[in-house]
């Protein structure tokens, strides 16, 4: 769905009332154009051949975040499709109740994917063109805020359903989860300067 909009239109989607937008479609596209900065960082420096003994290093670089863009546009629109079947009025009961746990399993891969773009950020503050060093770090903090928006998800979506043993799992796993990737942001803070 978003893959096919323009940007106007896809704030105009946004800021309307429909409740099928969630946080997790705004994470997902938030993180989409942090991976699309991010490709963007290492395209340049390649191209231009400031960092020619870390091409290859760079080249696999950009190959990851524009995977990781593709897979967040697709993040965007599974939100959407799971939130919308949640506040339908034909989901009751149960399948409610899995299309909440659908949503937090995908604002889990939301967060997963920025922690991604996260690791990235060494090696594009390492050997990307020194003259984007403001684009790296805005790379870093789009990412950030983008996973952070998409945990705050995993738990508001759990928070919905009754406990048991998957709802005990995945808990734990966000929980493992935001500890590996505080300790990343810590990283991060010292090395990049965020």
């Amino acid at each position: 769905m978003y893959r096919e909009m323009v940007f106007e239109d896809i704030l105009k989607e946004i800021s309307s009332s429909n409740m099928s937008v969630d946080g997790g479609t705004v994470a997902a596209l938030v993180g989409a154009l942090a991976a699309s900065l991010g490709s963007k960082i290492a395209n340049y420096t390649v191209t231009s051949g400031v960092s020619e003994n870390y091409e290859v290093t760079l080249e696999s670089v950009l190959e990851n975040l524009l995977e990781i863009k593709e897979k967040l546009l697709d993040y965007s629109d599974k939100s959407f499709h799971y939130i919308a079947k949640f506040h339908s009025d034909e989901e009751e009961g149960e399948k409610k109740i899995q299309e909440i746990k659908r949503a937090a399993i995908v604002s889990f891969n939301i967060a997963k994917l920025n922690y991604n773009i996260l690791k990235n950020c060494f090696t594009l503050h390492k050997f990307g063109d020194p003259a984007l060093r403001p684009e790296t770090k805005i790379t870093c903090y789009l990412a950030w805020a983008a996973l952070n928006s998409a945990i705050t998800l995993v738990h508001a979506n759990l928070e919905q359903i009754e406990n048991g043993e998957e709802k005990a799992n995945l808990l734990q796993d966000t929980i493992e989860f935001s500890n590996e990737a505080n300790a990343l942001i810590k990283k991060l803070k010292e090395e990049v300067h965020i």
